[in-house]
């Protein structure tokens, strides 16, 4: 990738030697040597999607997966029941703009319902931020699944 980020050197920028952006070089020429090329930058990437289908393609994963469709089936059922307000505001599930989707149809039975949080850190005093941590919470999973610690602290 660019040093400075602007860009990733794959797709219509993979032939580039330079950032289109800053100008900024893609190789470091002090490690390169003949015909192996050395980035001056690299970034790594874990794509969600491989990851949901392996869920999905476990049967008791796959169970899990339903909870999300199963909450919102008994949130709908007890909205009517109630004329339109819920007992209690639990998750994320409860929200106006999620059961909204769902009663449009751009969520449906089977989708996958994911919220990205991301952020930076600097980690040095004069320097920009260089170091960034995310997280995808599955939010078809269960608020105890979802969270789950894998070690408990004693």
């Amino acid at each position: 990738m660019c040093i400075n980020t602007c860009l990733a050197f794959t797709g219509p920028f993979a032939h580039l030697d330079q950032c289109p952006r800053c100008g900024e070089d893609r190789w470091d020429m002090k490690k390169s040597t003949g015909r192996k090329k050395v980035a001056r930058q690299r970034y790594d990437t874990f794509p969600i999607g491989p990851q949901l289908q392996a869920l999905w393609r476990h049967p008791d994963q796959a169970q899990k997966m339903r909870w999300r469709e199963d909450q919102t089936k008994k949130i709908f059922e007890e909205l009517k029941m109630t004329g339109g307000v819920p007992s209690v505001y639990e998750d994320i599930l409860h929200g106006k703009e999620y059961l909204d989707a769902c009663r449009s149809g751009k969520i449906k039975d089977g989708d996958s319902v994911l919220m990205l949080s991301i952020d930076g850190a600097q980690l040095f005093e004069s320097k920009q931020s260089d170091c960034w941590i995310y997280i995808w919470v599955i939010f078809d999973h269960a608020p105890e699944e979802r969270y789950k610690k894998k070690r408990k602290a004693y």
